[in-house]
């Protein structure tokens, strides 16, 4: 039984392995096929979330829905350790992978100063899919209770400051909320980063 369970527990991990491969490929494969005549944006993150230990990393690219327009849509894989839930007076805690899914719109601030002529506002909505089954086995109560699955969605809203460094480059600040992550409950993570922007004449 347990040579089973060892093979079951194998393929279940080279199955989430896989699906994690996919979605790498699948936003390389966005990245080398959209038009370069767009203003495309490739960016890097650092996550911090609203418990002590959840901390994370992502890798984004960004693109105009339409040349020269205000709105973009964003793909993103984002990976965020010890996620915490609390569960039959006991926290838990798992990493969790996401792609997510967002449009937006940015407002360019109007100004004559030298800090706020630089910033951009940046206003997100979009859904969150989970990569990763996260559960937990109690031996005592012989329960298995399930905090996500793959495949999962949450809707997400957000908002996000850019600072301009460059003719292409860019410091994000941002922070997203998705108010049912699947068992997890609701969830907030703040997120810097920096993004470089290509393909195009048009820049920051």
């Amino acid at each position: 039984m347990k040579k089973i369970t060892d093979f079951t527990h194998l393929g279940l991990s080279r199955f989430i392995r896989r699906k994690k491969i996919a979605a790498l490929f699948s936003l390389l494969s966005i990245i080398l096929f959209v038009p370069m005549s767009q203003a495309s944006e490739l960016g890097v993150g650092f996550i911090k979330g609203d418990e002590s230990k959840t901390q994370g990393f992502s890798l984004s690219f960004a693109n105009e829905i339409t040349r020269g327009s205000q709105f973009f849509w964003e793909i993103s894989y984002n990976k965020l350790n010890d996620v915490k839930v609390d569960w039959n007076d006991r926290s838990l805690y798992f990493t969790v992978d996401t792609i997510e899914a967002m449009v937006s719109y940015r407002q360019r601030i109007k100004s004559y100063n030298a800090f706020t002529k630089n910033l951009t506002f940046e206003y997100q909505a979009g859904v969150s899919v989970a990569l990763t089954e996260n559960k937990f086995y109690w031996p005592e109560l012989d329960e298995t209770k399930f905090f996500s699955e793959t495949s999962d969605a949450n809707a997400l809203l957000g908002f996000a400051i850019h600072y301009r460094l460059g003719k292409s480059a860019a410091m994000k600040l941002g922070i997203k909320h998705i108010p049912s992550f699947s068992g997890f409950g609701s969830n907030s993570t703040v997120h810097l980063g920096f993004i470089y922007k290509f393909g195009t004449k048009y820049r920051y």
